[in-house]
């Protein structure tokens, strides 16, 4: 049979998607090397040659989620939207929509990221998460600042504690999950916590009540059921 020689790009990402697929399927921990050098059909040097190890083709996958979310924020950015508060609560909802429509990727991260073998990937990942997202945040908070929208102070810290906070339900929802308690009873303490994220945003950039809605209900009663 004729090897199919394939573009460095295409090999990679072809690795990424096949990897992704299994770690879904067959988890993070029961799938090895092995495993997807044969689903792919290549040799075990090849697979070396994109990637350092099984860690480092997880960290990959990972970052090319961030970056796709990054995107999704980007598209927010690039539409002229009415005002700030429009634009903040369009940034959130869009990423959510992004996580629902990629929901078994989500799900996968959250399960490999919380355990206790991968702290430090964990870290890593919020740390580049952070340092990509909490700029465009702060971008919007200066402009609702001009428009007389926001009262708050320095928008760069400001933006960061929102992310905080932000991590704080993230953590909630990936106990549930981990504990397989992603039922009616916590759905709707999760709601809760949602909303009281919303209202505190609202104090912190001093808007009007009810006039932040960074979480559209739908997509996560989808991710509970």
């Amino acid at each position: 049979m004729k090897r199919v020689v394939k573009k460095h790009d295409e090999r990679k990402n072809e690795l990424l998607d096949v990897a992704q697929n299994l770690f879904y399927q067959n988890g993070y921990e029961n799938t090895s090397v092995a495993n997807i050098i044969n689903a792919v059909g290549i040799a075990k040097g090849t697979f070396y040659h994109y990637f350092q190890s099984k860690t480092d083709l997880l960290d990959q996958i990972i970052e090319r989620q961030v970056q796709k979310i990054d995107q999704e924020i980007d598209k927010v950015l690039d539409e002229i939207e009415e005002n700030a508060i429009v634009e903040l609560n369009n940034i959130f909802q869009n990423i959510g929509q992004y996580k629902l429509e990629n929901k078994d990727v989500m799900l996968l991260m959250v399960r490999v990221l919380y355990s206790e073998k991968n702290i430090i990937l964990k870290t890593k990942m919020f740390d580049s998460r952070r340092k990509m997202v909490t700029p465009k945040i702060a971008k919007v908070i200066k402009r609702g600042i001009k428009e007389g929208l926001f009262n708050t102070g320095n928008p760069d810290y400001i933006a960061i504690m929102l992310w905080e906070l932000g991590n704080f339900i993230g953590d909630e929802f990936a106990d549930m999950l981990i504990r397989n308690e992603l039922n009616k009873k916590n759905m709707n303490r999760f709601l809760e916590m949602c909303h009281t994220y919303e209202r505190t945003i609202e104090k912190i950039l001093g808007t009007p009540k009810n006039s932040i809605n960074v979480f559209d209900e739908e997509v996560i009663k989808n991710f509970f059921n």
